[in-house]
Formats: structure tokens, C-alpha cells, sequence
């Protein structure tokens, strides 16, 4: 149900922006499911926000986005001080600029991951692009030592990070055969989470209680294979 959930989200905005289909590419919570590849995977957090990342060149040209996403009835979202989230459809819905110039924040993998988007299928009829899988991690780390705080209980984008390293049978390979740049950062963040104390009984509570304990031990042997 929540996988469903996720998608008609995802649906919704993407038919909103889609003139716009070759310059934003959707990341955050909402799109943690798509890169689920093991069938039996069912835990799936379901989120309001969607999260789209954006090229523009500068806050002329965020000026100008804002203006046309108000005739497409998106509205600014008022109770929030972020200048970039809007309201659609119930949804919250950020759009996050590449280029930290533009609003003054960004997140350091997003200029790599749209470089290196890909095509997700949501419909026969109906693509959008996401981050690949580890440039997804990277991005969601940032976001968990930012604005997460390091908060090894509180933070959903650490938990979304353990929910792909739990779920995508492609994730060792995937980064086995990550970008040098990319792959010694996460090398050295995941050397960061192993050294913390609570970080263990905190794993065991992000992962699903079927055979939890063996999968909390394979969560645990990717992190220390990759932080070598």
C-alpha cells in the first residue's frame, strides 16, 4: 500500500512539471522505494514530500520557475521558511536548486547525480529520472549529518539509506563500481556510522522484524566491506 502510495505521488507531481521532464530529477523519501529490487521488500515509508531537484543557473531563473508553477497550480507553502517549497495536491513539494548560488543551499552529490540520472519507468506511459542507488546514499548522508543532526534515531534519511542497503540486490556491485570520488566519501561516513556505540540498536530498529537479526548482520557486513 505504501509502495502505491509513494508512486501516486510521484504521478501526480511529474504529470504537474512535465514540460520540465529533461531538467529536474526526483530524490528523497518519496522515491526510497523505487530502488527496492528484493521482491519480499514491504516496509516502505510513506511521505507527503517529493523532493525535485532542479538546474537553474540563478535566482532570476528560480524567479521564473516559481512564476510558472503558480499557473500550474502549484502555491508557495507559507507556514514554511524554505523559499522553495510549494503545496500541490496536499503534497509538499521542494524544488532544490543543483547549484548552491542560486538559494544559497544545496547538497554536495546533487550536481554528480543528476550528471548521472537515470530513467525509472513509474507507468507504461510515464518516466522520470532519479539518482543512481549510491549517489542516492551519498546525497541522503549529507542530509543525515546536516540536517538530521547525526540523530542515529530520529533521522528518516538514515533510514532510507539502511532501507536500499537492505533492499537492492544490486547495491554491492553498485558500489563495488562507484565513481573514486564518490566511493571514498561513503567509505569514510560508513567508517563513521561502525564507530558510533548506539549505532547497531539503532540499526535493528530500522530494518523489518522478519529475520531482523540476519539482516541487520548483512547491513553490517556492506558497511565494513565498504569502509576498507
Amino acid at each position: 500500500m505504501s509502495y502505491h502510495t509513494n508512486i501516486v505521488r510521484l504521478r501526480a507531481v511529474a504529470s504537474a512539471v512535465e514540460e520540465w521532464k529533461d531538467k529536474v530529477v526526483f530524490v528523497g523519501g518519496a522515491t526510497v522505494s523505487l530502488y527496492a529490487t528484493r521482491p519480499q521488500a514491504v516496509s516502505i515509508r510513506v511521505t507527503d514530500d517529493v523532493d525535485v531537484v532542479v538546474e537553474l543557473v540563478s535566482i532570476a531563473d528560480f524567479y521564473k520557475m516559481q512564476e510558472r508553477l503558480l499557473q500550474l497550480g502549484f502555491t508557495n507553502d507559507t507556514t514554511s521558511s524554505i523559499i522553495s517549497r510549494f503545496l500541490y495536491q496536499g503534497l509538499v513539494v521542494d524544488f532544490m536548486p543543483v547549484d548552491p548560488k542560486v538559494l544559497g543551499f544545496s547538497n554536495r552529490w546533487y550536481s554528480d547525480g543528476v550528471k548521472n540520472a537515470l530513467t525509472y519507468e513509474l507507468t507504461e506511459v510515464q518516466a522520470i529520472r532519479i539518482f543512481p542507488s549510491v549517489y542516492f546514499i551519498a546525497s541522503k548522508m549529507e542530509a543525515f549529518k546536516g540536517r538530521g543532526k547525526g540523530d542515529l534515531y530520529g533521522s528518516q534519511d538514515l533510514e532510507d539509506i539502511i532501507f536500499v542497503l537492505d533492499n537492492r540486490d544490486e547495491i554491492e556491485d553498485e558500489l563495488s563500481n562507484a565513481n573514486k570520488e564518490v566511493k571514498e566519501y561513503l567509505k569514510v561516513e560508513f567508517s563513521n556510522l561502525l564507530i558510533k556505540k548506539q549505532f547497531e540498536d539503532a540499526l535493528l530498529g530500522m530494518v523489518e522484524q522478519a529475520d531482523q537479526t540476519n539482516r541487520k548482520n548483512k547491513i553490517l557486513e556492506i558497511l565494513k566491506r565498504f569502509s576498507k
